[in-house]
């Protein structure tokens, strides 16, 4: 089934994104490390939406699905999970957020990266 193989494509790519970001905050690397946070919160949700048969094309579409979730698991803090991810999105091409800023947000991401998997793919084994 091709959502299932979405899915698995998406989930890669959050492993992948999440390690990235981790070793460019270990470099001090703190715009690229800024992307791949703002990548590992959007390919969750992607995972996410594939998992139920929707596709998401546009930053629209992510913060339009991630209030969705928010709402079914009546979590409003998702949405600020996405307002610190779109403002990591935009360091990436300002360079402008201290890097005590980009550590607070990486360890939002990967809270909130972690819930969601837990959440909607534990079954995976990941």
């Amino acid at each position: 089934m091709q959502s299932n193989g979405n899915v698995k494509k998406y989930l890669e790519l959050n492993d992948k994104y999440v390690k990235d970001a981790e070793e460019c905050l270990i470099k001090g690397d703190y715009t690229q490390a800024s992307e791949k946070l703002w990548g590992a919160t959007v390919t969750v949700a992607k995972a996410i939406a594939a998992q139920r048969k929707k596709t998401i094309k546009s930053h629209e579409g992510i913060g339009a699905f991630l209030a969705q979730v928010a709402r079914e698991l009546k979590d409003e803090n998702i949405n600020n999970i996405h307002l610190i991810a779109e403002g990591l999105h935009q360091n990436f091409y300002e360079n402008i957020a201290p890097p005590d800023t980009v550590k607070k947000g990486a360890k939002t991401i990967k809270q909130f990266v972690t819930r969601m998997r837990n959440r909607y793919f534990l079954t995976t084994g990941k």
